[in-house]
């Protein structure tokens, strides 16, 4: 491992009391355990955040360091657009928004899933602004119409949509083998007389820890079964993102 690129980070969930190593000092030899506290040439310091590929995780894994760097960098982006924005033309404004603004708030939002409403509003503000902007609106009027008449989906459902696209993936062999194990479908259970429905998927929560729940094989599951089953049957990748994307937005405005 390259010491000066290496990030250590110990994860825990939220009801964790136990000491954490950053307040402590403690540093940990890259060649060892993670629990060999040594001093060499070669230690890392745990850190609150640590980034991979672009995404900033924190201790308790609430993603709050991350979203506050999107909103960051979107408020910047969106400032130097105003500058321009009254030799823009609407479908100019809304190519920038959807290069500069959609793909932030879009990039690995799999990981938002299930967050706390405060920080997916935070995110919500960013598109709504992107939204005046298009159309030279002032800040404090709502945007809702706006927002639809562009067919923009809300952030929320923006990140059903991630989910929800990938189990599709999984189910018909178009994903990584690391993700296909860990959505099943539905199985007959002859002890119980029920409908089966075989186009469902098998919920599997182990505990009941906020964590868990917004763990890929627990949201994964649970939204895919929410979903019209005209809707889970579509196997054609293209075909079922349009559909999706239809239904997401009936959700949000209808």
């Amino acid at each position: 491992l390259n010491s000066s690129k290496t990030e250590l980070l110990f994860i825990s969930t939220r009801s964790d009391k136990s000491p954490n190593p950053v307040k402590q000092g403690t540093k940990v030899n890259l060649t060892g355990s993670l629990s060999a506290v040594t001093a060499d040439s070669a230690v890392v310091d745990p850190k609150n955040t640590a980034r991979n590929l672009g995404v900033i995780f924190d201790d308790k894994l609430t993603m709050k360091a991350h979203i506050s760097k999107i909103v960051k960098d979107c408020n910047h982006t969106l400032h130097n657009l105003r500058r321009i924005g009254r030799m823009l033309s609407k479908d100019h404004k809304i190519l920038l928004v959807n290069a500069l603004i959609h793909s932030r708030l879009d990039y690995c939002n799999g990981l938002f899933a299930e967050l706390d409403k405060e920080d997916i509003s935070r995110l919500q503000k960013i598109q709504n602004a992107a939204v005046r902007f298009i159309y030279g609106r002032r800040q404090w009027r709502g945007v809702t119409n706006l927002r639809k008449q562009l067919h923009f989906i809300p952030v929320d459902l923006r990140i059903k949509f991630k989910i929800c696209l990938m189990v599709h993936k999984c189910l018909n062999d178009a994903a990584p083998s690391y993700l296909t194990e860990l959505v099943q479908r539905e199985t007959p259970n002859p002890d119980h007389d029920i409908r089966y429905d075989e186009t469902k998927l098998k919920m599997d929560l182990k505990n009941h820890y906020t964590s868990t729940k917004r763990a890929f094989q627990a949201i994964g599951p649970t939204w895919w079964n929410e979903l019209p089953k005209s809707l889970r049957e579509v196997e054609n990748e293209g075909t079922f993102t349009s559909l999706l994307k239809t239904h997401l937005f009936s959700v949000a405005y209808e």
